[in-house]
């Protein structure tokens, strides 16, 4: 299942270099079936009152510095039960470069990495 998240009012910085994602097990690198590297990016998400990290799993190296603020596109909660727990992530289709946030801002175009699976 997932859900797909309301972002207005939200402001997303990234808090860490992305990193490509590895098998819990194996710990080999993980791609998508299409062969296309999984990353993750940590990103602390504001409101102007209050703050939360989360872990937003992409397709493809989004090429993001940190302390970039970005605006994330398709931004969704999925959910699933496995052996009677209930597990989260987060995914994106993409994250684009946005300005920082203050007066007369404008968020520029751009980005990469589309929504892992």
């Amino acid at each position: 299942m997932q859900f797909k998240i309301e972002m207005d009012g939200m402001m997303f910085l990234v808090a860490d270099l992305p990193e490509q994602r590895r098998d819990f097990e194996t710990k080999a690198l993980r791609t998508s079936p299409e062969g296309e590297p999984l990353f993750q990016v940590r990103l602390l998400v504001m409101d102007g009152a209050g703050s939360a990290p989360i872990r937003v799993g992409l397709i493809g190296d989004p090429g993001l510095a940190q302390g970039q603020f970005v605006a994330p596109v398709g931004l969704a909660l999925n959910a699933i039960d496995r052996k009677g727990d209930s597990v989260t992530w987060w995914t994106a289709e993409r994250l684009e470069a946005a300005a920082m946030p203050g007066p007369g801002a404008e968020a520029p175009a751009g980005g990469a990495g589309k929504a892992a699976k």
